[in-house]
């Protein structure tokens, strides 16, 4: 059915299918299980010792498969099955013949992908890891979301988000994207499944929402989220470039209009045109400054120009968000400007899990020093 909707795009979309597909059942398996690839579709051999839970976990990577899918105008029609099979070694010799597959064609957890794109990029180490930067309201007085930040290992130095990304290819980002976003959604799911609240803010690249294909599929996984998990997921548009096509902003922000989900726009700088996103409905504007990050004294040129920032900001109905926010006194000057939510190392310290929601006094930060340690009260986390 698929094949007929996507007409001429069969072949690069089927690529796109099943590349998507191997990664997202890959994330699901044990190191000890082995996923081999198809003509159809995919073959999952489970470790011995896992045997007794295989029928269960091939029917939930099924079930969960399917709600990636569901939604996408293209891939609606789509249908995934699984079956489940206890074989000797013979008849899984004969198995692997009859599909087509060689025994030695296993690709565990993507390992094979991920060594032949470092091998391209070195030094860049390509293994998506997620850092949790958590987010402080203060309206709310609380920390109320995480910024979801790929993490990357350039020798031996370990780089978060996009900002100090040099020039890669779009679908090295987009990849990025689409790991970080299926690590994070599968860590919000679980830890609404255990009755925990907690809720994520992911930082998709510009490049990657721009393409129709990336946008689509990226989306295709918010839509599939169960509607209640709505309310817990927020995007925040990173590297928007100057100049960008307002029509295109229009496309991108729409889908998350309809879905209602909120996001937020990153800037590279205090003159970043945000009235381009015009009419878009951005929650916020906001962005890490160097001053900020190094915790050097907000000078009073730089407090007009975030001054006009957050005035120009209110005009369009949308708030200003402070990210690697490092010293009590910049966390003043900036509460005093007007800027509702902060993060960085003087509210919290990164971390390599899902944080909970929870609420954090204004008081307690204004009490905070200027000296507090960066890994200072770790948060509960799943």
């Amino acid at each position: 059915m698929i094949k007929t909707v996507a007409g001429d795009r069969w072949d690069d979309l089927k690529q796109k299918i099943f590349d998507v597909s191997e990664a997202f059942i890959a994330h699901r398996l044990h190191t000890s299980d082995a996923l081999f690839r198809c003509d159809e579709g995919f073959l999952v051999v489970f470790a011995t010792d896992r045997a007794d839970i295989a029928e269960a976990q091939a029917a939930w990577i099924s079930d969960d498969l399917n709600r990636f899918y569901v939604g996408d105008e293209v891939f609606r029609k789509l249908k995934v099955r699984s079956r489940a099979l206890r074989l000797d070694q013979s008849e899984l010799a004969a198995f692997f013949a009859a599909q087509g597959v060689s025994a030695k064609e296993e690709s565990r957890a993507g390992e094979d992908k991920v060594k032949q794109e470092e091998a391209e990029y070195q030094p860049e180490s390509l293994r998506t890891r997620v850092a949790y930067e958590p987010v402080y309201d203060i309206t709310r007085q609380a920390l109320i979301s995480s910024f979801c930040l790929p993490v990357r290992n350039v020798a031996g130095v370990l780089h978060f988000g996009h900002r100090h990304e040099y020039p890669f290819e779009a679908h090295v980002t987009a990849k990025r994207d689409f790991d970080v976003q299926m690590l994070v959604l599968d860590a919000l799911e679980a830890s609404w499944s255990k009755g925990h609240a907690a809720a994520v803010c992911l930082t998709p690249h510009y490049r990657t929402l721009i393409d129709p294909h990336d946008r689509q599929e990226y989306f295709a996984r918010l839509k599939a989220l169960p509607e209640h998990l709505h309310k817990a997921v927020t995007i925040r548009i990173d590297g928007t470039p100057d100049g960008a096509p307002m029509g295109r902003l229009q496309e991108i922000t729409g889908t998350l209009r309809t879905l209602k989900i909120k996001f937020l726009v990153h800037c590279h700088s205090l003159d970043f045109e945000i009235e381009r996103y015009e009419g878009c409905g951005v929650q916020a504007f906001g962005g890490a400054l160097k001053d900020l990050t190094r915790g050097s004294p907000i000078s009073g040129d730089l407090q007009s120009q975030l001054a006009q920032l957050i005035g120009r900001a209110a005009r369009m109905g949308s708030d200003v968000y402070a990210a690697a926010v490092a010293r009590q006194t910049s966390f003043a000057v900036l509460r005093d400007l007007g800027v509702r939510w902060f993060s960085g190392p003087f509210i919290a310290p990164m971390l390599s899990k899902l944080p909970l929601v929870q609420p954090l006094a204004l008081s307690e930060l204004s009490d905070r020093g200027d000296n507090l340690g960066r890994q200072e009260a770790p948060l509960p986390a799943e």
